[in-house]
């Protein structure tokens, strides 16, 4: 996918085919192309962290030398050689009586941890605008009428959706902010009728099962959207 060219500062945007930053009108940021996008956002929030322990660490009188990955800072310890001791005679040890071995300890249980909260909706929620939800909760709507069964899973990336009729989800939703848009993913598992062209193949450097995409803004656009899922769906549960 192209670079999401977040902005980090002035004319600064951060690139995670570079794994940091670039000037906005830069050529390899304009060109490059990222083939890993569930971690992009996970690369952009340790890249912003890291800038923030750069800046302290200058702050600093006596700064420490931060290595090129910004996951790992290290700081240089020298090397003290520690000259063995001469050789001394071996005394001959008085034979003492032979005590009972202590009592063992009883190995402490370790505390189950706390298994980590499931992402729901509210996550994707949160980070578009009052509108765009709009746009995402009638959407969704109208997906879970597909059929009975149709079943969503959220996580950071991106929300799924597969029913016991597909063995793989068949769609999936992508909240765009930065872009201010929705973007649908969709499995068309065979002829789909598209009049208005809306619907554009996914490269194949994606690496992911969806060949087709679509994005909307408006709730005027879903009927048109959900009509391309209602025949890629038929298409799916039909083979």
């Amino acid at each position: 996918m192209p670079c999401s060219k977040r902005r980090v500062e002035d004319d600064l945007v951060f690139c995670p085919y570079l794994l940091g930053c670039v000037r906005e009108n830069a050529p390899i940021c304009r060109l490059c192309t990222w083939n890993d996008p569930v971690k992009e956002e996970e690369l952009y929030y340790k890249f912003m962290k890291h800038l923030e322990e750069v800046k302290a660490n200058l702050a600093r009188k006596e700064p420490a030398q931060i290595d090129e990955f910004w996951w790992e800072a290290r700081v240089k310890i020298p090397e003290v050689k520690v000259t063995p001791p001469p050789p001394s005679k071996p005394e001959v040890a008085e034979p003492l009586e032979a005590k009972p071995p202590p009592p063992s300890k009883p190995a402490k249980k370790k505390p189950a941890k706390a298994p980590k909260p499931s992402l729901t909706i509210d996550y994707h929620l949160k980070r578009v605008s009052d509108d765009l939800k709009d746009v995402l909760m009638k959407l969704r709507g109208e997906i879970f009428k597909l059929d009975v069964d149709v079943e969503e899973k959220v996580n950071r990336t991106f929300i799924g959706y597969r029913s016991s009729k597909t063995k793989y989800y068949f769609a999936n939703v992508r909240v765009l902010p930065l872009k201010h848009e929705i973007e649908v993913r969709f499995r068309s598992g065979g002829p789909v009728e598209d009049p208005e062209g809306w619907s554009k193949p996914i490269p194949k450097s994606f690496d992911t099962p969806m060949d087709r995409r679509v994005r909307i803004q408006r709730p005027e656009q879903i009927p048109y959207v959900m009509n391309l899922l209602k025949q890629a769906y038929r298409n799916l549960t039909a083979s």
